[in-house]
C-alpha cells in the first residue's frame, strides 16, 4: 500500500520509519524543505511516563479561564465564534472529572510506556544519535503541601507499574547535585528513574 504522511516532525518521521518497515510504500509531506523544522525543532525532548497526566483535569477550567487574562498557563483558550471549538470544549470539560482524569492517566502511561519501549527499539534497529540521556527525571516542588499532593496523584501512575520515589529536599540535590544553587528553593520532589530526555530534532534528522 502507498500511505502518505503529512507532517515531517517526530511523529510524521517515525510513522513512516514504521510503516516502511511493515513493508509499505510511504510518501512524507512537510511545508519545510528538511525534517524537524517546526515543532519538533526546539521540542522538551522529555520521555517521560513518570509525568503522564491527562490535560483533562479538575484544575483545567481553572486554567482555561485565566489564560483568558493571563498569558501564561499551561492551557489556554482563545474563544472564537466556532460551533465545532464549543463542541471541542465541551467534550473536554466532561473529561475534567477526577474519575475521569484518573482513568485517562492510567491510559496514558500505559501508552507512554510502550512508546518509550519502540523508542529503544528503534534506536537499537538503527543507531541514531539523538543526544539521549538515561538515568532518570526530578520533578521537584517548592512547598511540602505542594510535594505531598503531587506524590498522591503519583500514586495513578505507580499503579500501573511506574517507580515513582518520593525525596526529600536534601535527596534532591544528591541525586543532581547541579540544583545546589537552588536548594533552598525545593521542598523535595519525585524521581522517576527509567524517565530519559533527549532532543527531538536530531532524532527526527537522523532518522529520517
Amino acid at each position: 500500500m502507498h500511505i502518505v504522511v503529512l507532517g515531517a516532525g517526530v511523529v510524521g518521521v517515525t510513522t513512516a520509519y514504521q510503516l516502511l518497515n511493515d513493508g509499505h510504500s510511504v510518501t512524507v509531506i512537510d511545508r519545510a524543505s528538511s525534517p524537524g523544522q517546526y515543532t519538533s525543532f526546539a521540542n522538551a525532548g522529555l520521555v517521560a511516563p513518570g509525568h503522564a497526566y491527562a490535560w483533562g483535569s479538575p484544575a483545567a477550567p481553572k486554567m482555561m479561564w485565566q489564560s483568558l487574562l493571563r498569558n501564561d498557563q499551561a492551557i489556554r483558550l482563545k474563544p472564537k465564534l466556532s460551533m465545532r471549538q464549543w463542541r471541542w470544549v465541551l467534550a473536554f470539560l466532561a473529561e475534567c472529572t477526577a474519575e475521569r482524569a484518573a482513568a485517562n492517566t492510567r491510559i496514558k502511561a500505559r501508552l507512554c510506556q510502550y512508546s518509550q519501549t519502540m523508542l529503544d527499539v528503534v534506536v537499537l534497529e538503527t543507531g541514531v544519535s539523538y543526544a539521549g540521556r538515561s538515568g532518570g527525571l526530578i520533578y521537584f516542588y517548592r512547598t511540602p503541601e505542594k510535594l505531598a499532593a503531587a506524590s498522591q496523584k503519583a500514586d495513578i501512575l505507580r499503579s500501573q507499574g511506574l517507580t515513582i520515589h518520593e525525596l526529600t529536599g536534601d535527596q534532591v540535590i544528591a541525586t543532581d547535585p547541579g540544583l545546589a544553587s537552588a536548594g533552598d528553593a525545593i521542598a523535595g520532589g519525585l524521581f522517576a528513574p527509567t524517565d530519559a530526555s533527549g532532543d527531538a530534532y536530531l532524532f527526527t534528522k537522523a532518522l529520517a
